[in-house]
């Protein structure tokens, strides 16, 4: 599947395009919305991100054109707006067909998986990388580390994200890692999953102050594992609760 980022910038753009790979997205980017707007019936995108706060004028654009060429459930149009999005905005949003508003501010948990199940509720994803990422409570025994690539020091910090297909970590010292560029693999990596040291290669897909990793390689076995630990997390949340109270 493809999906139009009409994003001028460029954080912006590299985090949605990390949050729709794990959804089956291959993304396609323009800074220009004119030129995105000429190859729109060439790409036949499946999704299509736009940012309201870069082009204010041009998303209307965008989406009239778009829904004259693609239904709600053929073409999902996912409007990113900033911190100024008037009632008006809203109102000529949900006229023209816009399947949902979201906040550009995607480091923000809650707008992540309001980013992912907006997308999720129109469109068929690939079950195999539809796994949502899952953010560790307190209750979870959820640990992430990995030996440099170039330089073999460890590398420790805090897991933001976790499924079977990726993770986004902080590293407690950004300079140690300052030097990976996505692209690079990291093939030492160790996974802390409740009671069990599980062992992968990751791929780097962002970096940034948040290190968003794809699990390159990991045993069929571990990654089920993984799986059925994520699945079972809200529930050990409530027991936790209960205990609690």
């Amino acid at each position: 599947m493809k999906a139009l980022l009409v994003v001028e910038d460029d954080k912006i753009a590299e985090i949605a395009r990390f949050y729709l790979r794990p959804l089956g997205f291959e993304a396609v980017r323009y800074r220009n919305p004119l030129k995105a707007l000429d190859n729109l019936d060439e790409i036949e995108p499946n999704a299509i991100v736009v940012s309201a706060r870069d082009f204010p004028r041009h998303w209307k654009v965008i989406a009239q054109v778009a829904r004259t060429m693609w239904s709600k459930d053929k073409c999902v149009i996912v409007l990113l707006k900033g911190d100024l999005f008037p009632f008006e905005e809203a109102a000529k949003a949900a006229h023209i067909g816009v399947n949902g508003v979201v906040r550009d501010d995607l480091d923000d948990r809650h707008e992540q998986t309001r980013f992912q199940h907006l997308l999720k509720r129109y469109v068929t994803v690939d079950e195999s990388r539809s796994a949502e990422r899952l953010a560790p409570s307190p209750w979870d025994r959820l640990d992430f580390m990995f030996a440099h690539p170039l330089t073999f020091s460890p590398v420790a910090g805090r897991l933001e994200t976790v499924s079977p297909a990726g993770i986004s970590f902080i590293p407690d010292s950004p300079a140690l890692v300052a030097d990976l560029e996505p692209g690079r693999t990291i093939e030492d990596c160790s996974l802390r999953v409740g009671d069990r040291i599980l062992s992968l290669s990751c791929l780097v897909v962002r970096s940034d102050r948040l290190l968003g990793l794809e699990i390159a390689s990991m045993d069929e076995g571990d990654r089920e594992y993984l799986g059925e630990y994520l699945a079972a997390c809200p529930e050990r949340e409530m027991q936790a609760l209960l205990k609690k109270d």
